[in-house]
């Protein structure tokens, strides 16, 4: 199995590569996503010994969370797929985050502009039923409720959760086949109803200059 690891949702790109059971991890720290991804991503192939058509599948956090990470994240997937088809398995923060609590009821992230992303009902297989976007104000804060460590001090009385890759990969483990999707169907999960994704033609990126 020839397998990256993609999460582009927060400010700190993180990417791994699984080669046969071996595991080679990078961090592209808080630098914009564009700007470390591919050699993040040609660090990676080197360590592990394989070319980017060796590539066949891929888990990516899919949001919600930066709008510009995830369209960088999504993009890339596109263009990696263009060179050799992939399987992708999109997964959300917000489930990413509760799959550390399993009794929490809820799970939150900062939605900006006095909003709240939150996820309820979560499944068997550790995904989250349901995904929405709240104002800050009408929250119920008297359950158990999850948030990522970076924003614990926004929301007092959360339970904090800080998931690695490694998470991820154990999440990915749960999901059926029906859960993966090709590459070129990959979109960004934004919760917001009044943000759409743009076909790749229709969004320039720096990821396609070299």
């Amino acid at each position: 199995m020839h397998r990256i690891y993609l999460d582009c949702s927060r400010d700190a790109l993180r990417m791994a590569i699984e080669v046969d059971g071996d595991w080679h991890e990078a961090d592209g720290g808080s630098h914009r996503h564009d700007a470390v991804l591919l050699d993040t991503f040609q660090t990676l192939l080197g360590n592990a010994g394989i070319a980017p058509r060796d590539v066949r599948e891929a888990v990516v956090v899919n949001g919600p969370g930066s709008f510009t990470g995830l369209r960088i994240s999504v993009s890339f997937i596109h263009a990696l797929d263009s060179v050799s088809p992939l399987k992708v398995l999109p997964l959300d923060q917000l489930s990413l985050i509760a799959s550390l609590q399993p009794k929490a009821i809820q799970a939150v992230l900062d939605a900006r502009m006095d909003e709240v992303y939150v996820g309820r009902d979560l499944s068997s297989r550790g995904l989250l039923k349901t995904l929405e976007v709240l104002p800050l104000e009408s929250m119920q804060w008297d359950v158990n409720t999850v948030c990522h460590t970076d924003e614990l001090d926004r929301f007092a009385g959360c339970v904090s959760s800080r998931p690695s890759l490694l998470d991820l990969r154990v999440l990915a483990a749960q999901q059926p086949l029906s859960g993966w999707v090709s590459g070129s169907q990959l979109v960004p999960q934004y919760v917001r109803h009044s943000v759409s994704w743009k076909p790749l033609s229709e969004q320039p990126s720096k990821l396609y200059d070299r």
